[in-house]
């Protein structure tokens, strides 16, 4: 059963699946890459687009907040030292697996298998961490470490939510310009209308005009439904998959399945889930109309990396809880305190495990062929 409010919610979440997937594959859009490419050379290129992608998406839904037409799935998470351990953790699983939660969902579109066993390896991480979850990461982990309730200052700030963005984008204008790093005219003149071309359509498009479009479809999408994420639907698509291979009474059974994942026993296919799917065939048509589309095999020598990453990236997850979407993505957006724990544990990862990645891992690189 697919639960939704209306059919204009159904059709929203398509449309804003599918640009997603467009967005994110055009400019080879992945949290890995911006983290890991700084960190290695001081390239700047995709994390530039991330940051304007977060401060689009804090501008648009605080403003959406005040005007009182966000979803109610205005979720943040508790926060406390669970939150480092589970980013830090999910930061190495990004290095090794070659690509974060919405980075390893374009490239599967694109048709490289060596994502689609890195998804296959978090879903197995979800289903092992759901197993342990009420006799070892309840009791032992959660319980001392995640000892202080969700926090947003969008939230708390309510009518004043909108200077939140406004002052820091002004902040951030102010330095550039001291900086003499912005020249807002000059960059006005490089976007030239006229001359957009099937060509260029088709070619791989700037980070920072994808980040910008990433935060205005994550505006939409919490009017349609509430904060983004990935790993959250996954895990519920993972447990209806194991529903049907166990039986559903398994799901009611777990605390983690039934209390966490799939809020008190709704055991329904949710708008975020259908997102999802449609992200994934959202790159797959953008890959396809580029010439990027291609079945591209596993060399075998990936295949621990693979596997490795995509289960610590899955079991991260479920620790932080949430992935680069909902917590560096969305987290920093809502200004949220988990938001930015969870990120600094996974910036940290990313950068402990960058050296290995450049010496012992070998990874796909993202035109190859």
């Amino acid at each position: 059963m697919i639960e939704y409010n209306n059919i204009f919610s159904l059709i929203g979440t398509v449309l804003i699946g599918l640009g997603f997937g467009i967005l994110l594959q055009k400019g080879r859009f992945c949290f890995t890459s911006a983290f890991r490419d700084f960190i290695a050379f001081k390239d700047t290129r995709v994390l530039n687009g991330v940051i304007i992608g977060i401060i689009t998406m804090m501008a648009g839904t605080s403003l959406a907040y005040v005007l009182g037409v966000s979803s109610s799935n205005f979720w943040v998470s508790n926060y406390g030292l669970s939150n480092i351990i589970g980013g830090f953790i999910f930061g190495i699983g990004m290095v090794y697996g070659g690509g974060c939660a919405s980075g390893t969902l374009y490239r599967a579109g694109e048709g490289y298998l060596h994502y689609w066993l890195v998804l296959i390896s978090a879903c197995v991480g979800y289903v092992i961490f759901a197993i342990l979850f009420s006799g070892l990461f309840l009791p032992y982990f959660f319980v001392p470490l995640q000892i202080f309730e969700g926090y947003s200052i969008i939230r708390s700030l309510e009518v004043l939510a909108p200077l939140a963005p406004i002052s820091i984008i002004l902040g951030l204008v102010i330095y550039l310009r001291k900086k003499n790093q912005l020249n807002l005219s000059q960059e006005i003149s490089k976007v030239q209308f006229s001359s957009i071309t099937v060509k260029k359509i088709k070619s791989e498009w700037d980070a920072k005009i994808v980040g910008l479009g990433m935060g205005i479809l994550a505006t939409f999408w919490f009017v349609v439904w509430g904060t983004l994420s990935v790993t959250g639907p996954q895990a519920r698509w993972v447990g209806l998959a194991y529903s049907n291979i166990a039986g559903i009474e398994v799901l009611e059974q777990n605390m983690y399945w039934n209390n966490v994942v799939f809020n008190e026993g709704n055991f329904a296919i949710s708008l975020d889930m259908i997102m999802l799917v449609c992200l994934i065939f959202g790159a797959f048509i953008s890959a396809y109309m580029s010439g990027d589309f291609k079945i591209r095999t596993i060399k075998s020598k990936r295949i621990p990396n693979a596997v490795l990453g995509g289960l610590v990236m899955g079991f991260g997850s479920r620790m932080a809880p949430g992935c680069n979407i909902s917590n560096t993505f969305s987290g920093l957006a809502f200004l949220s305190v988990a938001g930015f724990i969870t990120s600094l544990g996974l910036i940290l990862g990313v950068y402990i495990a960058t050296p290995v990645s450049y010496t012992h891992l070998t990874l796909p690189t993202n035109r190859e062929v």
